[in-house]
């Protein structure tokens, strides 16, 4: 539960922090790189609060940011080194302005745009925030997401084109929904979660040798569990005050599994440890 603890200062920070009168100045920018050989791309997003999206781009355009953004009380920075092939993108407070509060449904935003084929390692932040997530058809090799105060959607509507070497998610105070994860072709996946409503959708494009195990840590909420019907899967439960839906599972000693699990393919592992809460698993027809 550490990560998730630590998942929200600033988000925390803006929440309550008093209003002032502060008037509002926005400002729309675009920075773009084209593609230039690189092997692969590191990206760090820092984003404070409003609206973040992110998809894949033009193949040839290594990336493109489109913001827009209160310059009275934020700052945007995009740099980008070539040398270290990595990218980072803010939209912080500015530090001279630390008496305001924040309206989450604010027209500010920030896109971020990849190009699909270049590899890539994503490092994302967000405070009070909406993001948007599309990574279905990149060439994501790791993820790294920290969230406060926010509404995520997280999906891979197409298979990622390349092994997902770990994907990892903290989450606060949020609501959280991961489509597709089949499709993320990721072997380790971790969830820490502290209060809200969390969905993990594990459908996708499974293929036949992969063997994925996640590690999932919730505190207080809802957890649903969304798994495909030829998937194999096995769950290995530590829960404190939690519910859970043991509907379409088989018990063999400490352990529940798929009744397909021997002859399955593919295999999910879930580690899931929950003190209170529901924990709710729907069974998704194979396509």
């Amino acid at each position: 539960m550490s990560g998730a603890r630590g998942v929200g200062t600033l988000a925390l920070a803006l929440a309550l922090l008093p209003a002032t009168g502060v008037a509002q100045t926005w400002r729309s920018a675009t920075a773009t790189r084209q593609v230039r050989g690189e092997q692969r791309l590191e990206v760090n997003v820092e984003f404070a609060a409003g609206t973040f999206r992110l998809s894949p781009g033009d193949p040839g355009s290594l990336y493109r940011t489109d913001v827009r953004y209160d310059q009275e009380m934020f700052a945007s920075e995009t740099r980008y080194d070539a040398k270290r092939g990595h990218l980072l993108v803010k939209l912080t407070p500015d530090d001279r302005l630390r008496d305001f509060q924040f309206d989450v449904d604010t027209p500010q935003y920030l896109d971020l745009a990849l190009s699909p084929v270049v590899p890539t390692d994503l490092t994302l932040e967000f405070g009070i925030a909406k993001a948007e997530l599309e990574l279905g058809d990149l060439s994501m090799r790791q993820l790294s997401l920290k969230t406060g105060a926010s509404e995520n959607v997280v999906r891979f509507s197409a298979v990622n084109r390349m092994e997902c070497r770990k994907l990892e998610i903290a989450v606060g105070a949020a609501e959280l929904l991961v489509e597709g994860l089949g499709n993320a072709r990721c072997r380790d996946i971790s969830l820490a979660g502290g209060a809200g409503s969390i969905v993990l959708d594990f459908t996708g494009a499974w293929t036949n040798t992969l063997q994925s195990e996640a590690e999932i840590v919730v505190g207080f909420g809802s957890l649903t569990l969304r798994l495909p019907e030829d998937l194999g899967v096995e769950v290995r439960m530590t829960r404190f005050l939690a519910s859970f839906a043991k509907e379409g599972f088989e018990r063999r000693g400490s352990r529940y599994v798929s009744p397909n699990y021997d002859q399955a393919r593919a295999h999910l592992l879930l580690h899931v440890k929950a003190a209170l809460g529901d924990i709710d698993v729907e069974w998704v027809p194979s396509r």
